[in-house]
């Protein structure tokens, strides 16, 4: 089971991946982003201060505060580990404020923290967080652009095939942008590291 969280988004394409058997959670002004996208929420929640529409009537649906410490985003992905979730997905999140973006992918890592599987997409960019040791495989597709940023200090035995510009065994650090902007150029690409926290985002520009 996959605990999916539709959050904030301009965007009007659904994550590329969307399963049978996902668990649909909306917070907040991301039921707005769910109906574009033609999806049908299982859960709402949120202070709903950026949303003014109609709540479904056959979702469960949980008030929230507006002053608190969690984001409406944060408290849906603790609600999926409360109820025994391990693999999450956050749509949307991506563009708007720069402050909500940086805090959606520090919702992430948090969720790795916690040992939990996450990532992030909008239908056009697909973040996700690795804690290593790591390997993952990516087929070439219409997000061939690829950045590598650290979340740990470094990021050590970082090797890369199958990309415009490989690497073998480097090391990444969280204060130098040096994995910015790297290609897919082979069919299938792959991504192997041994230590650190790690943010992959594909774009399609």
């Amino acid at each position: 089971m996959r605990w999916v969280v539709f959050c904030w988004s301009d965007s009007s394409v659904p994550p590329m991946d969307l399963r049978e058997d996902d668990v649909i959670v909306c917070a907040d002004s991301g039921l707005e982003y769910a109906r574009r996208c033609g999806v049908t929420p299982s859960v709402v929640l949120g202070d709903f201060d950026s949303f003014c529409g109609d709540l479904p009537v056959d979702a469960e649906v949980i008030r929230l505060p507006a002053e608190k410490d969690d984001t409406d985003t944060l408290f849906a992905v603790r609600l999926g580990l409360q109820r025994g979730v391990r693999e999450f997905l956050i749509a949307g999140g991506i563009g708007g404020r720069l402050d909500h973006t940086l805090g959606a992918v520090q919702t992430l890592n948090w969720l790795v923290s916690h040992g939990a599987r996450a990532a992030m997409d909008d239908g056009r960019q697909f973040v996700e967080v690795l804690q290593g040791p790591a390997k993952r495989e990516y087929a070439k597709d219409f997000r061939p652009y690829c950045s590598l940023l650290a979340l740990s200090s470094h990021v050590t035995g970082v090797t890369l095939s199958g990309f415009r510009y490989p690497l073998t065994e480097g090391t990444l650090t969280y204060d130098f942008p040096l994995g910015v902007s790297n290609e897919i150029r082979e069919p299938v690409a792959t991504l192997r590291f041994s230590e650190g926290r790690l943010a992959v985002i594909r774009s399609a520009d």
